[in-house]
């Protein structure tokens, strides 16, 4: 873990001193006495940890730091000082003597042979030289290569900053670097260092270094120089926000009972074969529902037959739960899946435990897993390498895709609309041909009357004017009704929002709160003002249309006209008994236009009701083109993060409009039994395809469906009406059979028929060359998604045996690949590889073994812990493949 002292931003401190250890106890104790605000001891781990530590001045000449395990005992550190030949001052003298160069020690290798000849000191310090450029103590001096050449250190200090020191433009960087062959090609890891000599410690710390150790030892140290690009930063260091915390199962039949918490870096499982390391990143895999994309010949998830097999053969008759603990941005979110049911409980944070599915902890916990020998056999089918594209963006894409279902749901709502305005619209022209006849008749019938007075024949004349007029009469007091009842409705929303106006939070902060209540009773009183004002105007409506009112009086009054200038409509018919047949046709044509212009006010009434939908199916349809063009533009740009990631290894190109599948199958689907051949929807999809914008051709070819089932059956049907589908190879005669089998259902699935972006994979076999991906070789193929599984940033990536998926000749590309990785995601790696656990650093080895000495029927988890812990070392080195030669590769880099 990375440490730094609380008061000072660290957590960790060596205490050194020229020659002496005076001050140390005293530190040492203090830390250990360290309180809380509150005055309670602190708990152990949060104590400032302190490494007892000596500034020596040795002949090579140079000085250097000595530290000791941060455990070392106080009663030996006198004996340090005797093993060096220096002089044990005692602790209450006022005034140290001079300092006295150990002449008798000329080089760092003697330095070492000497603490060595005590057994009890051996493996408990570490010698860091002072390679600070310039000055008479430093070993970055003229003359000192051979000294630096020889010595058997790994790491040294610098009196300051790296930033200051050792900048990455100088000589001496190329030196620590192992980059100077006069040098020895030795790397040397750096820490910063500040000499803290005031009374008011200001410089204490200030130049500090972040270090990361299991065990707070010299060896720890050793370690975290030997992999400095993991262990040692002069900055704060990155870590992955999304990780794996702990897996717990409460038993099974094959490793017992399980509690094994993970690092949110890098994760080894190692073991002998059938020790249970796979099983463990099963149990994780299926506790979190992760499915990988590729299929099986059975149409089940590859290694999902597998899995279900191992939890009813483990953990199924054992009732047995697993329980996963994924912390995102510091919140825990824990999953629990029970072996007997498959039933997911959830929660987050201080929750409860709530059922959820399977596709829900995907969507929220997504993981990035493969399986043995998986990575190298992804190019078998396009879902695993689009995954590579899609899985960093998961979450977004997600986002978008709900997007595009809410804008699909609307326009299909507002579809129904469109059809009805349609039908309206239709209904709406017939009956205006009809009221136009009508009036034309009744017209054309009181011109033919003779012999009636000029007034009768004025009455008889203005009969169509004052049916028209009642007619608006009457929309008018239907109009007014529909307002009071429209703000009625309007009048309880608005008084039911303000009753539930949300109370106060009530974890506010002290010193919101007022202010809070201010605004909340401000919101309130506005609200209620408007519901005041609203109700008031709603009486005021209402009091205007009953009977005493101004709209209800002139509205009577009209009713009134209209009767007196009936009753004198029916005396002039009386009186013209000699047209009695010709007045009866006139007076059932007035009755039916009457009929007819009730059903247009109620047509243009409906109409008007449904807005326009016309514009609204444009704007949605708009809305929905561009939420897909912004989907594919995520997908472009992960699409060319790929192909940065990769190193040029690979080359991704997003083929957009190209993923016609889902809408050639609903096309076929629709037209079957139209007599249409398969060939020329073959032919239009290949057409499709090699369009400049096929989705633009496709927005085309989709207007042209529709214009095909709006077209009346007596209608000119010509190429001019659908000239994308005739320019693609469907003829007329094609059209028609097809015609038959759309329908406005049919059509409208076929338009939310979401067409998919195609990413196309291409393998660099040098520069500027590139072949098909699955034309590159199993190894290749592993190797550049690796690559780019390892640049990603994100979800936690869990791959089982990698090393079986790799040539082996690339496995040190992927320890430095690991080396950057472990700070943007999460890594677990089950492996036999042990280049890829010592070297590539990993943070926590989890060793797997039997439970009995070669039976293979039952695993455990024999030890967990880092490199820097002995037990662990020796335990790669026996039961892992090349586990002493990966130790030996470790130290060889640093040069000796």
């Amino acid at each position: 873990m990375y440490r730094r002292l609380p008061s000072k931003g660290l957590q960790a401190a060596a205490i050194t001193d020229h020659h002496d250890f005076a001050l140390f106890p005293y530190i040492r104790r203090a830390a250990q006495a360290e309180t809380d605000d509150s005055g309670q001891l602190l708990p152990e781990a949060e104590r400032l940890i302190v490494f007892p530590g000596l500034e020596l001045t040795i002949g090579v000449p140079c000085q250097a730091i000595l530290i000791l395990d941060a455990d070392f005992p106080d009663d030996k550190l006198d004996a340090v000082l005797e093993a060096l030949s220096v002089e044990v001052i005692e602790a209450d003298k006022d005034v140290l003597p001079p300092v006295t160069r150990i002449d008798h020690i000329q080089t760092f290798e003697q330095l070492h042979e000497t603490l060595d000849t005590r057994p009890w000191l051996q493996g408990r310090y570490i010698i860091l030289p002072n390679v600070t450029d310039g000055g008479y103590k430093t070993l970055m001096r003229s003359g000192m290569q051979a000294k630096y050449k020889n010595m058997p250190c790994v790491g040294g200090y610098l009196d300051g900053t790296v930033e200051a020191k050792a900048k990455p433009t100088s000589g001496n960087r190329r030196i620590f670097d192992g980059l100077d062959a006069n040098w020895g090609s030795k790397r040397l890891a750096l820490f910063q260092t500040s000499d803290s000599r005031s009374r008011d410690f200001k410089d204490l710390g200030k130049h500090s270094s972040w270090v990361k150790w299991a065990r707070p030892t010299a060896e720890a140290i050793r370690q975290a120089c030997l992999a400095q690009e993991s262990r040692i930063a002069h900055t704060p260091p990155a870590l992955p926000g999304v990780y794996i915390a702990s897996v717990h199962v409460s038993n099974s039949k094959f490793l017992g009972p399980v509690e094994l918490a993970f690092n949110r870096q890098y994760n080894a499982i190692i073991g002998g074969r059938g020790t249970g390391k796979s099983t463990i990143l099963d149990y994780v895999r299926w506790c979190l529902g992760d499915v990988p994309a590729s299929v099986a010949a059975d149409g089940e998830p590859a290694g999902a037959t597998r899995r279900r097999r191992l939890i009813e053969a483990t953990l199924a008759s054992l009732e047995a739960e697993v329980e996963v603990v994924v912390i995102i941005n510091g919140i825990e979110h824990v999953v629990r899946r029970s072996s007997t049911t498959g039933e997911i409980n959830f929660k987050v944070g201080d929750g409860e435990f709530t059922k959820v599915s399977e596709a829900s902890i995907q969507s929220l916990l997504p993981i990035h897993a493969y399986s043995q020998k998986q990575l190298s056999s992804v190019s078998v089918r396009m879902e695993e390498l689009t995954r590579f594209v899609t899985a960093p963006i998961r979450q977004s894409l997600e986002a978008k895709d709900a997007d595009i279902r809410n804008a699909a749901d609307l326009l299909r709502q507002n579809y129904a609309s469109l059809q009805r305005a349609r039908s309206l619209k239709e209904a709406i022209e017939r009956a205006q041909l009809t009221e136009q006849s009508l009036i034309d008749q009744s017209a054309h019938l009181r011109g033919s009357l003779a012999g009636l007075s000029q007034d009768d024949q004025v009455i008889l004349q203005q009969r169509p004017a004052v049916d028209r007029s009642r007619e608006a009469v009457s929309s008018w007091r239907r109009n007014a009704n529909q307002l009071s009842d429209a703000t009625g409705v309007l009048l309880a929303e608005a008084e039911r929002l303000v009753a539930q106006l949300p109370p106060l939070p009530p974890d506010a902060p002290d010193g919101l709160t007022v202010e809070l209540t201010v605004a909340r009773q401000a919101t309130v009183a506005a609200g209620e003002a408007f519901a005041a004002a609203l109700h008031g105007a709603v009486e005021e409506l209402q009091a205007a249309l009953c009977g005493d009112g101004s709209a209800g009086q002139a509205l009577e009054v009209m009713h009134q006209r209209f009767a007196a200038l009936d009753a004198d409509y029916e005396e002039v018919k009386g009186r013209s008994t000699a047209h009695a047949q010709q007045l009866q046709q006139l007076a059932d044509i007035e009755a039916r236009r009457k009929q007819v212009a009730v059903q247009l006010i109620a047509l243009r009434t409906d109409l008007h009701q449904l807005g326009d939908p016309f514009s609204e199916h444009a704007t949605l349809r708009a809305k929905l083109v561009q939420l897909h063009k912004e989907r594919s533009q995520l997908l472009r740009t992960q699409s060319d993060g790929v192909t940065e990631l990769s190193g040029g290894l690979l080359k991704v190109d997003l083929m957009r409009g190209h993923g016609l599948q889902a809408v050639d199958e609903r096309l076929r689907a629709l037209a079957a039994g139209s007599g249409v051949r398969a060939a020329k929807f073959e032919a239009l999809f290949e057409g499709l395809k090699a369009e400049s914008d096929p989705l633009a051709t496709w927005e085309a070819l989709l207007s042209e469906f529709e214009q095909l089932i709006l077209l009346d059956d007596g209608d000119e049907f010509t190429t001019q009406l659908t000239p994308t589908l005739s320019r693609l190879g469907l003829t007329l005669t094609d059209q028609q059979k097809l015609r038959t089998k759309l329908t406005v259902g049919s059509w409208l699935d076929l338009a939310l028929t979401p067409i998919e972006d195609c990413p196309v994979f291409c393998y660099r076999t040098k520069e500027e060359e590139y072949i098909p991906f699955e034309a590159a070789s199993a190894g290749q193929q592993a190797t550049a998604l690796l690559k780019v599984l390892l640049s990603q940033t994100g979800m936690p990536l869990i791959i089982d045996q990698p090393e079986e998926d790799l040539d082996s000749q690339v496995i040190q590309d992927v320890v430095s690949w690991l080396w950057q990785s472990k700070g943007r995601r999460q890594v677990l790696f089950a492996s036999h590889n042990a280049n890829l656990v010592v070297n590539g650093d990993a943070e926590l080895v989890v060793a797997c073994d039997y439970r009995r000495a070669g039976d293979q029927s039952g695993g455990r988890i024999k030890l967990t812990g880092a490199i820097d812990i002995p037990e662990l070392r020796d335990e790669i080195t026996h039961v892992m493949e090349g586990g002493e030669k990966a130790f030996k590769l470790r130290r060889d880099k640093y040069g000796f």
